[in-house]
Formats: C-alpha cells, sequence, structure tokens
C-alpha cells in the first residue's frame, strides 16, 4: 500500500507545526544560525528524532505527507524535549521551492523513497531530475545530500540523475553506491532489511563550490596492505572479524558479525559478540532478531527467551507484536505466547497492511480463518483511498480465497481509482484473478480514458494483449503511442522547421 501526496489542507496546532507557503527567516525561527538540514519524507520520524538529538547545533526540518506521521513526530519532539525540529505537511517537490533559499541548506536526507516498483508507476518516483535539480540549487557549498533505498533499479536510475547534474559531485565515483553509512542512524525500516538480508544502496552526494575538492568517502579497491600476503587463511579471516567487531556501530552491525563469525565455526567468540549487541539493542527489532539468532544459531533458548520477553516490553506496534509472535512460533514453537502477542497485535494497528500482514500471520501459524476474517474486517473499517480497498482486496483473494469479498473490495476500489495506473493495475487483477472479462473490459476503457503519454499507452496496449488477449484494441492503443510521439517531437521543433 502506497500513500500520494494530498492537495487537501491539513494544520495541528503546535508550535514544531508551520502551516507557511513562503520563505522564512530560519535563523529567526529557531533563534540561532546552526546549520539547517532537511529530511524529505520522514516517515515514522525516527532518523529525523535521532539527528535533533546527537546534534542539538543543528537545526532540522522534515516534511511529508503522511497526516499520521506528522502527528506522531509532533508528539515525539514533545517527549524528547526537542527545540532544533520543525514540520510541513505537503508534497516536497511544491514545498522545497517556497520555504528555502538557494544555497541555504547544508545536508538533505531522503531513507527509502517509495520505489514504485512497477514499470508504469515509474512516472510517480520521488527522485526525478527536477528534484535532484532543485535539492543542488538549495544546498550550500559542499552541502551533502544523502540517499539511501533498498531498490537497486532505483538507485540506478538515482545515480544516474544526480550524475547528470553539474552542480553535484558523488562522493564515491568508482563505485557509485556505499555499502554502508556508519556516520548516520539507522532507522527501524532500514534495520528490517538490513536483518532480513537485503541489499542497501546509499548514494552520498556533495554540492560542487569553490574552496577545492571535498575528500570523498571512497571505498577502497586497491591491493591488499604486504602484511597480509604472507598470512594464513585463518589470520585474514581473524583479522576481518576484529576489524568488523571494531568498526560496528549499533547492535544490527554487531549481530551480522557474530553471525558471520558463527558460520565460519568460531560460536564462542560470536556469543561474546552477541553479549556485545544485547547491550547496545535500541528497540524490540533488536531484540527479536538477536534472540531468533541465538536461538538457532547457538541453540540457546533460555537467553533467547529472556531477550523475547524484552522485546515484548519494548514492543510499540502492531507490526512489533506480529514479527514477535511469528517469531517466538517459528524458534521456541510456543504457540500459546504466539497467540497472546497476535492479539496485542490486533488491538494496536496503525494502517490497513499492518492489519492484513497480522491476517496472513494468524492464517499461517494457526490456521483459524474465524479470527482471520475478523482481522480483514477490522482493515475494511479503516480502507477510504485506492490503495488500502485494493491491497485488502488482493490479501483476501490470495490468503481467504475469498472471491466474492474481493470482488467488492475491488468495486469500492475501482469507484476511488484517480488515474490510468489505477485502473490498469485493477483491470489486471479482475482478468487474472476475478475471471471476469467483461468487467475487466470496462475497467480498461476506464484506463485508456485516462491514459496522457506514452508510457501509459505502452502500458496499456500490453497488458490488453497479455492478459485480454485482445490484440486488435493493443494495436489500436499503440498507435496512439505513436500519435504521442510525433506530437511530442513537433512541439520540440523549432517554429517554421518542417
Amino acid at each position: 500500500m502506497t500513500a500520494r501526496p494530498s492537495s487537501a489542507k491539513f494544520v495541528v496546532e503546535d508550535p514544531c507545526f508551520l502551516d507557511v507557503d513562503q520563505r522564512l527567516d530560519w535563523q529567526n525561527q529557531f533563534g540561532n544560525n546552526h546549520p539547517l538540514k532537511l529530511e524529505i519524507g520522514f516517515g515514522m520520524g525516527d532518523f529525523l528524532i535521532e539527528m535533533a538529538t546527537r546534534e542539538p547545533q543543528s537545526n532540522f526540518v522534515g516534511i511529508d505527507f503522511s497526516r499520521d506521521g506528522v502527528r506522531k513526530i509532533l508528539a515525539r519532539i514533545q517527549t524528547h524535549q526537542l527545540k532544533n525540529i520543525r514540520v510541513v505537511y505537503g508534497d516536497v517537490r511544491e514545498k522545497i521551492p517556497l520555504l528555502f533559499q538557494d544555497g541555504k541548506l547544508d545536508t538533505v536526507y531522503i531513507n527509502f523513497p517509495d520505489p514504485w516498483p512497477r514499470k508504469r508507476h515509474f512516472k510517480r518516483r520521488l527522485v526525478k531530475p527536477a528534484l535532484v535539480k532543485l535539492i543542488a540549487q538549495k544546498l550550500a557549498p559542499q552541502g551533502r545530500v544523502y540517499l539511501a533505498t533498498d531498490s537497486e533499479p532505483y538507485a540506478l536510475e538515482s545515480l544516474e540523475y544526480f550524475n547528470a547534474e553539474p552542480l553535484l559531485q558523488n562522493a564515491n565515483p568508482k563505485v557509485g553506491f556505499f555499502a554502508d553509512r556508519d556516520h548516520l542512524p539507522k532507522t527501524k525500516y532500514e534495520k528490517s532489511f538490513i536483518y532480513a538480508g537485503d541489499k542497501i544502496c546509499y548514494l552520498d552526494y556533495f554540492r560542487v563550490g569553490e574552496n577545492g575538492e571535498l575528500l570523498s568517502r571512497e571505498e577502497s579497491d586497491e591491493l591488499s596492505p604486504p602484511e597480509e600476503k604472507s598470512m594464513s587463511n585463518d589470520e585474514l579471516l581473524i583479522k576481518k572479524f576484529t576489524a568488523a567487531e571494531a568498526k560496528a556501530q549499533d547492535a544490527c552491525d554487531l549481530k551480522q558479525v557474530a553471525d558471520n563469525l558463527a558460520e565460519a565455526g568460531d560460536k564462542q567468540w560470536a556469543k561474546k559478540v552477541y553479549k556485545k549487541a544485547e547491550d547496545k539493542v535500541e528497540d524490540s527489532l533488536d531484540l527479536n532478531w538477536l534472540a531468533y539468532s541465538v536461538c538457532v544459531v547457538l541453540g540457546d533458548k533460555d537467553w533467547a527467551r529472556e531477550l523475547y520477553k524484552k522485546a515484548e516490553e519494548q514492543s510499540e506496534s502492531s507490526l512489533d507484536f506480529n514479527w514477535l509472535a511469528y517469531s517466538i512460533s517459528e524458534t521456541l514453537g510456543d504457540r500459546d505466547w504466539a497467540k497472546k502477542l497476535f492479539q496485542k497485535a490486533e488491538g494496536a494497528p496503525e494502517n490497513i497492511r499492518e492489519l492484513c500482514d497480522l491476517a496472513g500471520s494468524i492464517l499461517e501459524i494457526f490456521g483459524d480463518r474465524q479470527w482471520g476474517i475478523k482481522v480483514y474486517k477490522k482493515a475494511e473499517g479503516l480502507a477510504e483511498e485506492y490503495s488500502g480497498f485494493y491491497e485488502l482486496a488482493g490479501s483476501i483473494y490470495i490468503k481467504l480465497g475469498d472471491k466474492d469479498w474481493a470482488k467488492e473490495l475491488f468495486k469500492k476500489a475501482e469507484d476511488k481509482a484517480e488515474d490510468c495506473s489505477d485502473f490498469l493495475g485493477l483491470a489486471e487483477h479482475i482478468s487474472a484473478n476475478l475471471d471476469d472479462k467483461e468487467w475487466a473490459k470496462k475497467v480498461y476503457v476506464k484506463a485508456e480514458s485516462l491514459a496522457e503519454d506514452s508510457g501509459d499507452f505502452c502500458e496499456l496496449a500490453e497488458s490488453l494483449s497479455k492478459n485480454l488477449g485482445d490484440n486488435e484494441w493493443a494495436k489500436q492503443v499503440s498507435l496512439k503511442v505513436e500519435s504521442k510521439t510525433k506530437d511530442s517531437l513537433n512541439l520540440k521543433r523549432p517554429i517554421g522547421e518542417a
């Protein structure tokens, strides 16, 4: 489920919330002239809160279009009594030009923007040449922009856009990406990818200035130092693991080191590093994954149980309880404990996706269809937009096999659809899973009526051929692609040129 910016007015009565559409005197706003740093899309707010806590001599601004996200971070700002954060609601592409003068931002952070992985959704991606140019203009000389994503295709596309901007220089030009960024905190969302073994791409650019080149944090691929050539494989491994342990910044890093040590056969050393990781845990996610490794890798169920108890005490969301219940069921086989945790998860949902995940876990672990239906009903009560109804319908169809219920939800999704991509995705699902060709055709007609560019028409033609087998209709749509392309070329020709 993915959210999209809304033009609806949204205001919160809070001194840290800014309801403005004009450039501010940030020195007056914060009462000082400290470096100004911006996070684009702060999500749950973990990163922004941690940075503001770490750097009291910097000022931070967060922009996001999630109303729930805005409310939550404002509450956390009050809890932590932070004076160096301001929060803005809205579309960053509209807000940045209005709020910041050129050359005034010290740093910009973009953490895990929605990758919109399907081809027809690429145009919805946040990182585009226009935004890159805008960021470059707003950065001060030698100012930095950091981007993190778990989607390598998105990272490669972003790399292309950033490299094409003359005002920006890649801090790692030889490799392009960094494999880590130890100087910045990890969000809970980020750690979930790392724990799952997913690759994360980190981009780091600086604004070209007049004060000379900035030293890059380039990953070295130089030859090994001479002393390493005479070392045995065991000595090299010991040196590698010792360096990794020393470099580790948090529980997430230390757990990865310990896992690798255990895999290499040194469980005693691994146990010591797991103990270090326990001392550095920050949240339930750290404890959950640490307990999993202690149980599976070391076979120490008593220690794992203690860690799981601590994880339960620190769980804050439905997703925390869900993940914990699933892990305990898998490692300890304690179904009674897992059931209690699933019940806690049911009582603390924040969104439809969490409830869909919960229902799926309950069905998988307990096979309790009635409980799963109950959770899905709660999710249906929260659904308001296209994405919510669409995701819920898909989950119910896959997990429950309930075509009738899924059909009702897809109809509600159809009523909320806004553009060609929405209708196209809906038509494909209806055609493939509900086997209702007539309904699918009607939805395809709506998609065609809202197609705006050659990309829309290409996707539509391909989908018609693949899912409906209607090659004639696909051919007619393809002709519109050619027409759109010609129109675009004609617009680019100078006046009077044939």
